[in-house]
């Protein structure tokens, strides 16, 4: 019973969306991806809103979807606020009014519908699709496609998940496929099952054939440099993105280049683009955001969710760091989640990855507590391994504990996954500003209520 009404619920809600796209016909972009696609949603409308009328769908699910193709925000998942929902949703069909460009960012989470992008594509057609990357995110609902599969089982699901991401432009109806073509298992696929005669396809990556290439990289505690080549009538031309007051890994360089290619695809100049995303772009709340401590402390702030590829990713960007300002490392690290299986080897390669870096590690989740905390005690009392280990039962416990042991002039790293880990809520007792939580992820009314529960306060 509880499953029909699920559909039931799905259904409308998708008709409803469909009636407002039908009516209003915008231009639709659709984002992929394993990790990245809240930040490449931003910078793209950050690129493209000085010129155009653009909307972003704030949801990436079966039901964020439609929600935000017709403007209704959840404020919870009661019962009543989920009457209030159907009773709008004939009523959204009016938000897309005079939009030109909507940003649609598309979340799978299960090879099978209504988690997957073929459901999904049910709802939205995207003109244009960009496709990031396919990581080990999601993982333990893909188990299930295994069977009796014993061996390459990791490699086997990010295939699966490759399969599911890429039909974002494989479908039939994207006229403009843009994609990482330093992902193989992406990039195999996109090239043997898209429509050629239909689709046109737009590469970026590390080598100089791709449509845009990396060119450089560089970071400081004040700002983050991206550099980029593309063919121009003259030869070579380098693209300089500057970031002031962001620090941004690498592989963030994925993001930008998919946005300049999107925008430029949408007949933009690169000069346009640049101007657009250095003035606009602003990073969402969680994800790398750059917060004042206390102790003089610098806190990098991406508590709202994590998965190995972007942990490591923060690691070789506090290398750098650490190279260059010679300040202490905390890595405040939660469980990854949702990994099944893939649990284990993942936590362990991140344990391995930050025995050189982190000079303090302090950690909350059973995850951390049974597969990183062991590797890197083991570690300790060597030359430049972490001097300290911890665990706590929670991130409130973690945060009690750090406002009184932190170093003077550290750089603090918070990255942990959503459910029950909550890290920004360790976040809270360093901040050198206490009205500076309005920076910081799940400060809504439901969520705090959760946490209020999941804590016993």
């Amino acid at each position: 019973m509880r499953e029909i009404l699920v559909w039931t619920v799905l259904f409308y809600l998708r008709f409803w969306a469909r009636v407002a796209l039908k009516i209003h016909k915008p231009y639709v972009i659709g984002i992929a991806g394993s990790v990245g696609k809240s930040s490449t949603r931003n910078a793209l409308n950050a690129a493209l809103k000085d010129h155009f009328v653009t909307m972003v769908v704030s949801g990436n699910s079966e039901t964020g979807v439609p929600l935000g193709i017709l403007g209704l925000p959840i404020e919870g998942f009661t019962k009543k606020n989920w009457f209030k929902i159907l009773f709008k949703a004939p009523f959204g069909i009016t938000f897309l009014k005079k939009v030109q460009y909507l940003i649609v960012e598309m979340g799978i989470d299960d090879p099978e519908p209504p988690k997957n992008m073929t459901y999904l594509l049910t709802i939205v057609k995207p003109d244009m699709a960009i496709d990031l990357n396919a990581t080990a995110t999601h993982t333990l609902q893909f188990e299930k496609l295994l069977k009796k599969r014993t061996q390459d089982t990791l490699e086997f699901i990010l295939g699966k998940i490759a399969d599911e991401d890429s039909k974002i432009i494989t479908n039939g109806y994207t006229k403009v496929g843009i994609y990482n073509n330093d992902d193989l298992r992406l990039s195999s696929r996109i090239q043997k099952n898209a429509k050629k005669e239909i689709v046109t396809l737009l590469t970026f990556g590390n080598d100089e054939t791709n449509t845009i290439s990396y060119a450089g990289y560089e970071i400081s505690t004040k700002k983050t440099k991206f550099l980029y080549k593309v063919p121009s009538t003259r030869g070579e031309r380098v693209i300089e993105l500057v970031f002031s007051g962001m620090l941004l890994p690498q592989a963030s360089q994925e993001c930008f280049a998919s946005v300049l290619l999107a925008g430029h695809a949408l007949g933009l100049s690169y000069t346009q683009l640049k101007e657009s995303l250095e003035k606009n772009f602003k990073l969402p709340k969680g994800r790398s955001t750059l917060l004042t401590g206390i102790k003089n402390s610098l806190i990098i702030d991406s508590s709202y969710n994590s998965s190995k590829s972007t942990v490591l990713s923060f690691i070789d960007m506090l290398k750098i760091l650490k190279a260059k300002t010679g300040r202490p490392v905390l890595f405040v690290m939660g469980d990854m989640r949702e990994l099944g299986n893939e649990a284990k080897g993942e936590h362990e390669e991140v344990a391995r990855s930050i025995l050189s870096v982190v000079d303090e590690l302090y950690c909350v989740g059973p995850h951390t507590l049974e597969y990183v905390v062991p590797i890197v005690k083991s570690s300790m009392g060597r030359r430049n391994r972490p001097k300290r280990v911890e665990w706590y039962k929670n991130a409130v416990q973690l945060g009690l504990h750090l406002k009184e042991e932190l170093p003077e002039n550290a750089i603090i790293l918070v990255k942990g996954s959503q459910n029950t880990i909550y890290l920004e809520e360790a976040v809270k007792f360093v901040l050198a500003n206490s009205l500076d939580t309005k920076y910081l992820t799940r400060q809504e009314d439901y969520w705090i209520k959760s946490k209020q529960d999941f804590f016993n306060f």
